[in-house]
């Protein structure tokens, strides 16, 4: 059974030089980094994928490291996952997170794709329209699905599993 982990970046710094250069502050690199360390624990997707801004590809960065961190790799060699980063899911809408979703190989387990609000979390509204759209999705949220297949259609995904991250 494949798993789907959509998440949120983790908290950002309020400024940047553009808001496509925003970094994670120093709680959110404590979020990250906690959700790195609990998605490599109990998922370990083989498949992730970031919008191309600074935050999310840092906050995605932290769940690779810890990944291949899980299992086995080093400084020198750093596993097998690498980080997709998809300029789309930056500004995009919830077809372009379709398609990202679409792009997950067949053979997958798990994947993982991080972005931004408010599409994320009307991307999970979308997938689960039952459950809705989650009302508060905070900065290093994620939604956890648990799939029977790939060819799940949107609108009959299960509702997912919602977690936050403190960074603490």
């Amino acid at each position: 059974m494949p798993v789907l982990i959509l998440a949120r970046h983790a908290k950002a710094e309020p400024d940047g030089p553009t808001d496509f250069e925003r970094s994670l502050n120093s709680k959110g690199l404590a979020q990250a980094v906690e959700a790195g360390a609990e998605i490599a624990e109990r998922w370990s997707p083989d498949v992730a994928i970031a919008s191309a801004a600074r935050r999310t590809v840092q906050t995605g960065q932290a769940v690779v490291e810890a990944v291949n961190r899980a299992h086995g790799g080093t400084l020198d060699e750093p596993g097998e996952l690498t980080l997709r980063e998809d300029p789309s899911l930056y500004a995009g809408s919830v077809d372009d997170w379709l398609d990202a979703i679409n792009s997950i190989p067949a053979d997958a387990q798990c994947a993982y794709i991080v972005g931004h609000q408010p599409t994320v979390s009307e991307v999970v509204g979308h997938l689960n329209p039952e459950g809705g759209v989650p009302d508060a999705f905070r900065p290093s949220s994620i939604a956890v699905f648990d799939l029977e297949s790939w060819d799940v259609e949107p609108g009959q995904y299960p509702a997912p599993q919602i977690r936050v991250f403190h960074g603490v």
